[in-house]
């Protein structure tokens, strides 16, 4: 058993602020922080520090960020693709974290866009029915339909979390067995402000099992041949930066399952630990350590 994400890893440069400048205003930040971040590193570091075996396909620059990368990703015990490295800089984002926690974050994507995507999905060749591959919204949608084929062609169990949202997923919902969004995410492609309606449109487009996030109001998750959802709460958390919350909770996901979790489970794991990651400013520093997450399972089963 094992997960497989397909993703991208960033330098993350953290601002906390007091708002957002308008055009032409410079403002000053109360703090800064540098960190490693990018969707599909925080998503296999979660699923890795719950004791998944994770393979990340990812892509970055030749320079000293992401020498620093690659070694962090290492000592998570995170395996890699000899083609990790490509010429040009590593991807950065930067984050500007408000008062509330909330946060706004512009991103490169040109490593990840620019990758040699035909070894990820040769790659693919080692896993089979029993493994799990998570997929987010920074590579295109050719590739993403190319993968998810690939994956069904062998077996291969899906996530998608479509974040950031480039391309209509219309015609892949068959393909994805789990899809992971978060609210504006699930109203964006689906057109449907009701929750509930949502959920039924992924699920007639053809996805198995959908979870919307909802923040600190939990989740919804709806599966198909099921008449209604079910709500998963979230605990109470003091929330000082929203960053990476979403892909704690897809990667501990992925985890979950991977590690045999009914999806229910699963998700409180995931939604729990998300709890965490949002008490803390930054990204890799704020994900929940492996102590924190075996606690945690070990409280679902009690």
């Amino acid at each position: 058993m094992a997960v497989v994400v397909i993703g991208n890893s960033v330098i993350d440069r953290s601002f906390l602020v007091d708002g957002l400048p308008q055009l032409g205003e410079t403002r000053i930040a109360q703090d800064a922080l540098v960190d490693f971040g990018g969707k599909g590193l925080n998503q296999a570091v979660s699923a890795a520090r719950c004791g998944a075996k994770v393979t990340l396909q990812t892509t970055v620059g030749d320079d000293s960020f992401g020498q620093e990368l690659l070694a962090a990703l290492h000592a998570e015990g995170i395996l890699l693709p000899p083609s990790a490295v490509r010429g040009g800089p590593t991807d950065e984002a930067i984050v500007f974290v408000l008062p509330d926690g909330e946060n706004a974050i512009i991103c490169s994507t040109r490593a990840a866009q620019e990758a040699d995507h035909s070894a990820g999905l040769a790659m693919l060749s080692r896993f089979g029915r029993d493994d799990w591959l998570v997929l987010q919204g920074n590579v295109s949608r050719n590739v993403t339909e190319d993968t998810l084929l690939r994956a069904r062609d062998r077996g291969i169990q899906t996530i998608v979390n479509p974040s950031p949202i480039l391309f209509d997923y219309a015609g892949l919902w068959a393909l994805i067995d789990i899809v992971i969004v978060n609210t504006p995410e699930a109203r964006a492609l689906t057109r449907c402000q009701n929750l509930d309606h949502a959920a039924e449109n992924f699920l007639q487009g053809g996805c198995a099992t959908v979870i919307i996030t909802a923040g600190s109001a939990g989740a919804i998750l709806r599966r198909a041949g099921h008449s209604s959802s079910v709500v998963i709460a979230s605990p109470a958390a003091t929330t000082v930066d929203t960053t990476g919350a979403g892909d704690t909770c897809c990667g501990i996901i992925a985890a979950g399952l991977d590690l045999g979790m009914p999806v229910e489970s699963a998700l409180a794991w995931g939604v729990q630990g998300a709890a965490i990651t949002v008490s803390r400013w930054g990204s890799l520093s704020a994900l929940p350590a492996r102590a924190q997450l075996e606690s945690l399972r070990s409280g679902l089963a009690a």
